[in-house]
């Protein structure tokens, strides 16, 4: 029987043993900055949107219409070729190149260097790619963070930047005429949806004592319709959540095309409970300093789940679905993980066991993840798990799990057996060989040179300023994925695989419209990382953009399967995912060129029970597919 065969249905251990400080997660400030005023008639948008689609598009280039559209995107590079007209150097065939400077301006600070050692200091900040303007282009939100005011026992909040795509990997601030602040809380995950419904895509965040959710109105703008201070005056929309949240995703989950919201929350760290921990000063040193504590010193706290009552308002269901796990969550992944058409919700937790929410339908959620076989590593022991991916890394039409772990914890890899019952791969997929000693956060499962199978991008960082047997700033990785058999490390080259980086959070995109999937990195005290897919292709690409009409319009939790050559590849819209990210809203395939033949065509399972196909015709082109009435 081979290792991947042996079930993980063990209970899981609730203790381990203690490691050092291993937290992470965001923190937002109690005070409150300038509220921003209403939107702007959408009769008039300012002159750079001109060209711009309507409620009722997904932007300039593509004509909606039941069935599908294909278009060449603007600032699109010709197959084969980087923006900047430089040769590809690729390495095992995958190769990136970190644009320097790219995004100046998107700052993330976490007031480390005042010295005070506060937990939120360790999570890093979120980073979002979504087409705020529907002109075609990704653009970039970063997480600004922000600092503690010791005095007031608040933390303060920064603006974060909003980065408008001029074309490619050129980015021009567009903070200012979108009137975004993010600064009424310390802001660490971005979660973007089109929580109303009007074609526009909105932009939540979490923080230490609140949520901010903005409206997108349209014109180039964002209403701040919920904050801590409005919602406290009651002039907010009901997204009262006073706790430390962490994570945060959208989604369907009663299937009346509304997206609901799911809230994860990690540790009650305050400043009045605050101890002071220290480690050995060094390997072999009997002298201690002040570090960061471990997240063994908080107590975990309850998730929450905000049901949309679609008038524009939410209503608090926490306790109504039973959401009573006092847990450290991190990460959140809104799938439809059993194939049942309705989204579930997997959480990961900080030396907890994970959770994973079968939706049951109707609000109503039963937590299965230990018989599930996802809730621990194959020791039955929990881990300081945090990002989290889902894509089929074994090529047999199941989606399977993957979670980033602490150091000296091996990634997660969890093989899909269908009927929610999952084995853990990592040992049989080798991915204790590409271990570093490394903290992994953001990441993805994506198809980097188009050979048809799934790689995966990981986001590396240590929160231990006196880490032992690792460092602090950590390599980030991408894991080359042989065959659907195992996955091998792809070996440090160029300026951004080689150079070690305070990384969290990782957004997928596709900026200059190539079929090679980008993404955009935050890093701790730094701008964020831009980096460029320059790998060899190895096959064609699809990419595929989905619209709800029965199911939500985000049409998270829909199935689209892409048949060609006598094979099949599926892949699927989730919310929440990586580590305190939004990537772009797509499906991407890539395609073998000995599978690439004519005629591929395209299913879409809609989380509202209906199934449409769709004939491509040809390679290398963008989809657009609208969900048949």
């Amino acid at each position: 029987m081979s290792l991947d065969a042996l079930p993980t249905f063990v209970a899981c251990s609730i203790t381990r043993l203690l490691r050092w400080p291993a937290i992470r997660s965001c923190v937002a400030i109690v005070g409150v900055g300038m509220l921003l005023s209403g939107c702007k008639p959408k009769e008039n948008p300012p002159d750079f949107l001109k060209g711009n689609a309507t409620n009722n598009s997904t932007g300039s280039n593509f004509t909606i219409a039941n069935g599908a559209t294909s278009s060449n995107l603007p600032g699109a590079s010709a197959p084969g070729t980087s923006s900047s007209g430089a040769s590809i150097l690729a390495t095992n065939n995958i190769a990136v190149h970190m644009h320097e400077g790219a995004l100046a301006g998107s700052l993330y600070r976490n007031g480390s260097e005042l010295g005070n050692m506060f937990l939120p200091e360790t999570t890093g900040g979120g980073i979002a790619v979504f087409d705020y303007d529907l002109d075609g282009r990704p653009d970039i939100l970063a997480a600004g963070g922000g600092a503690p005011d010791v005095p007031s026992k608040t933390m303060r909040g920064f603006s974060g930047a909003l980065l408008r795509n001029q074309s490619g990997f050129v980015f021009k601030s567009a903070s200012e005429p979108s009137r975004i602040d993010l600064s009424a809380t310390y802001n660490c995950a971005i979660a973007i949806a089109d929580y109303d419904g009007d074609g526009f895509p909105d932009v939540l965040t979490t923080g230490y004592s609140g949520l901010q959710l903005f409206r997108n109105c349209g014109d180039g703008t964002l209403e701040l319709v919920s904050a801590p201070a409005l919602e406290s005056a009651g002039a907010g929309i009901g997204l009262v959540d006073s706790q430390w949240s962490s994570a945060a995703a959208f989604f369907d989950a009663n299937n009346d095309g509304l997206l609901d919201l799911y809230i994860a929350h990690y540790a009650n760290w305050s400043f009045d409970n605050n101890p002071i921990c220290k480690v050995p000063a060094g390997p072999g040193s009997s002298e201690s300093v002040v570090d960061y504590c471990g997240p063994r010193e908080f107590k975990g706290l309850t998730d929450a789940m905000f049901e949309n009552r679609g008038d524009g308002t939410f209503a608090d269901l926490s306790e109504a679905v039973g959401i009573d796990e006092t847990l450290r969550g991190l990460g959140i992944m809104a799938a439809d993980l059993d194939g049942d058409r309705d989204v579930d919700i997997y959480v990961s937790n900080d030396v907890d066991p994970n959770l994973l929410y079968r939706n049951d339908g109707d609000f109503h959620f039963t937590e299965v993840a230990r018989r599930s076989g996802v809730a621990c590593n194959d020791s039955g022991i929990p881990e300081g798990s945090m990002g989290i991916a889902f894509g089929d890394y074994n090529l047999d039409g199941k989606l399977d799990l993957w979670v980033t772990n602490y150091q000296n914890e091996v990634n997660a890899l969890y093989k899909n057996n269908g009927n929610l019952f999952f084995t853990y791969a990592s040992n049989a997929a080798r991915i204790g060989l590409t271990d570093e000693a490394s903290v992994g956060w953001g990441t993805a499962f994506v198809d980097m040179e188009l050979d048809g199978d799934e790689d995966l991008v990981v986001a590396n960082g240590h929160i231990e300023t006196r880490a032992i047997g690792s460092a602090f700033d950590q390599r980030p990785q991408i894991l080359d994925n042989i065959e659907g058999k195992f996955f091998r490390l792809v070996p440090r080259d160029g300026n951004y695989l080689a150079v070690p980086q305070p990384s969290r959070a990782v957004a997928m995109a596709d900026f200059n419209r190539d079929g090679l999937l980008d993404y955009a990195v935050s890093r701790l005290n730094m701008d964020a990382a831009l980096v460029e897919n320059r790998s060899k292709r190895l096959g064609k690409y699809v990419v595929v953009r989905l619209i709800g009409t029965s199911s939500n319009r985000d049409a998270i939790g829909a199935s689209v399967r892409l048949d060609a050559g006598g094979k099949s590849w599926v892949r699927q819209r989730f919310g929440g995912g990586s580590y305190a990210a939004t990537g772009e809203s797509l499906v991407h395939f890539g395609v073998p060129a000995s599978a690439a033949t004519d005629s591929p065509s395209l299913t879409i399972d809609w989380p509202s029970g209906k199934s449409q196909t769709v004939i491509l015709n040809g390679w290398d082109r963008d989809i657009l597919v609208v969900e048949e009435p």
